[in-house]
């Protein structure tokens, strides 16, 4: 008879043996997972939650003297989704289920998130719905080299996961905000979506400096810098973007308590700090409006220097663009006219001239010139034109009248090899220096000369080409007492590393005149273009002694007939000038390119321009008047600005 608790001791036996048998296998699983097969396991754990991701460092700012920002960068975010992982995969699982409709109902579940999806995209990306569902595509082509989808041996088009699409390669926060809580409202998770926090180039003042400036297309995996400073002063302004890998959960989320690693460090971009001050740019882009409109030609461009530093407070073109525009962008607006176009001056060459034969002892200010009773005078086989015949003449009269004749006499005394020094002296022919891709550095006449007349045409402004960028230079000679600046547009950086602020060097200005009294004397002189029975009346500024000079010269054109240039009915009207007279804290050229018209002179259509420009940036920058109450009497007339 067997024991009661026989049956009951197998039973036990029995479990204790499968008991052992389990705790045996998972100890060797456990062994296997842990020790054997450690390595491998972990190296594929890591790859699950361990991730790279690069951090888009800012692009250096720009700003104006005073700090105020020019060009900066603004916070957007990079959009893209997998279609694949969005519409096939969060049904991927249930194809292995064994209940019944689960499999037959997954064509349908999937069919309805993606039109979900696709609806509540194109509510926010700007698309329609219809594109948005065709972009969810979960399987697409495998193209050829050709582009043509590839077949397999039986002919059928071997398709590929779809995993990548960009929705928007610069999003705002609020847009990507607003759609990650309609697709939580919505029930549908974010599986397959990837957004990345990135910078783009913002210009928050537009057109204003927009030819200087240029622009750059920063993003996502793209360093475009297109011409102005964002192109020639792109190594100051690039930053290294940084890397990091870390631990993450499975939602994505960076653990707290994870390893990270920091791959590459990265860099902010250095900021930059211009010479050019805001409020007197302001000026300028109003005013160069408003001459558009007034005086039309194919383009007009302006500068406002500080003739003691070098330093350019504003400069500017009409036409111009918008940076953030891109129906603005064409050769003509993005062109840097003020650093690439070179063109024959007309008369504002004549002052140089006249100093450097007063500074050589060639003449004096009291030589007397004869210009001749005939509007028309013969060298060389060429005939020189004067508005009349203005006979005898100081060098005074000469700037004045703005006598051809006059000047080119003149020239005729000091000889060719002094004229060609003459141009050499003030640097003509040779860059700035600015930071402007492709500056011209203008055209001389080849020495010696070939011809008998180009001794006569250079010094009046023929024969010769130079930039507005070069006259402004020359003149700031004439108004800092003879010293010559170089032309100077970046001031000081900020440097990312440290914080610390480095200036920029100042060159050594470069004496143009041997004589101390050549300067004050040639100042004279251009004092009296502007009076009122000068050329240049239309450029005087009440309260201030103004010095300055008119100049007009045709532009050549092209007869297809012949074949050659000639002179057409097309001029360049520019007017330099410099005030106060005497104590010169401000040069301006400005120059018209391709207007017409009878009255299409420097001193009708530059010098009014340079007047209202100047009236309003001396009382911006409070420079004390020449004749105070000649002033309060002019505000007190016409109003303050």
């Amino acid at each position: 008879m067997n024991h009661p608790l026989r049956q009951v001791r197998i039973r036990i036996i029995c479990l204790a043996a499968v008991c052992l048998m389990v705790a045996f296998a998972l100890g060797y699983r456990f062994y296997v997972v842990q020790i054997r097969r450690h390595d491998e396991l972990y190296k594929k754990a890591l790859r699950w939650y361990t991730t790279s991701e690069a951090k888009m460092k800012q692009r250096g700012r720009i700003y104006d003297a005073e700090g105020n920002l020019l060009v900066g960068n603004m916070p957007r975010i990079y959009a893209i989704c997998s279609p694949y992982s969005v519409v096939h995969e969060p049904f991927a699982h249930l194809e292995k289920s064994l209940k019944p409709g689960i499999r037959e109902s997954i064509p349908r579940r999937r069919e309805n998130r993606r039109r979900k999806v696709a609806s509540l995209l194109a509510q926010h990306f700007g698309r329609s719905e219809k594109e948005f569902y065709d972009i969810l595509e979960p399987f697409v082509p495998r193209r050829g080299a050709d582009g043509k989808p590839r077949r397999d041996g039986s002919g059928k088009v071997i398709m590929r996961k779809n995993h990548h699409f960009v929705l928007d390669k610069a999003a705002e926060p609020e847009t990507v905000s607003r759609f990650k809580a309609a697709m939580k409202e919505a029930d549908l998770h974010l599986g397959g979506f990837r957004f990345e926090n990135i910078f783009v180039r913002h210009y928050p003042k537009r057109r204003m400096l927009s030819n200087a400036l240029g622009y750059a297309n920063i993003g996502k995996d793209i360093q475009a810098e297109q011409g102005g400073l964002e192109k020639t002063i792109g190594r100051e302004l690039r930053a290294e973007d940084s890397s990091e890998t870390y631990q993450r959960s499975g939602d994505g989320n960076m653990l707290s308590y994870g390893e990270s690693m920091v791959n590459v460090a990265g860099h902010d971009g250095n900021d930059v700090y211009l010479t050019i001050r805001e409020p007197v740019q302001a000026i300028l882009e109003e005013e160069l409006d408003k001459a558009a409109v007034e005086f039309p030609s194919e383009s007009i461009y302006a500068v406002i220097v500080d003739p003691r530093t070098g330093n350019i407070l504003a400069i500017s073109q009409r036409p111009n663009f918008d940076p953030h525009d891109q129906s603005s962008f064409s050769n003509a607006n993005l062109s840097n006219r003020i650093a690439v176009n070179a063109y024959e001056p007309g008369s504002v060459m004549k002052p140089f001239t006249i100093g450097k034969a007063l500074d050589w002892g060639v003449i004096t200010p009291h030589t007397v010139i004869d210009c001749g009773s005939s509007r028309d005078w013969y060298y060389g086989g060429r005939r020189l034109s004067d508005f009349r015949g203005y006979g005898e003449m100081p060098p005074g009269g000469i700037l004045k009248k703005s006598s051809n004749i006059g000047t080119a006499k003149v020239a005729l005394m000091m000889g060719d090899e002094k004229v060609y020094k003459m141009l050499q002296t003030y640097k003509f022919g040779k860059r700035t220096g600015l930071p402007f891709a492709s500056e011209s550095r203008g055209r001389l006449p080849r020495y010696p000369f070939r011809d008998k007349v180009t001794v006569t045409r250079a010094p009046i402004g023929y024969a010769i080409q130079v930039t507005a960028l070069q006259l402004a230079r020359g003149y700031c000679a004439i108004a800092n007492k003879g010293m010559m600046p170089e032309l100077r547009l970046l001031d000081r950086r900020k440097i990312s590393a440290t914080g610390e602020f480095e200036e920029y060097p100042y060159a050594e200005a470069v004496k143009v005149f041997d004589r101390q009294e050549t300067a004050a004397e040639l100042t004279e002189m251009l004092i009296s273009v502007t009076a009122p029975d000068g050329t240049g009346k239309r450029a005087a500024i009440p309260g201030y002694e103004v010095a300055g000079k008119t100049g007009t010269s045709q532009k050549i054109s092209w007869d297809p007939v012949t074949r050659k240039p000639f002179y057409g009915n097309s001029y360049r009207a520019t007017f330099c000038g410099f005030v106060p007279a005497r104590r010169a804290e401000l040069v301006m050229v400005i120059t018209f390119d391709g207007v017409s018209g009878a009255n299409h002179g420097g001193g009708n259509v530059a010098a009014p321009v340079f007047q209202r420009t100047m009236s309003r940036v001396l009382q911006l920058l409070n420079v004390q008047p020449d004749d105070p109450e000649a002033l309060s009497r002019y505000l007190r007339k016409n109003g303050s600005r």
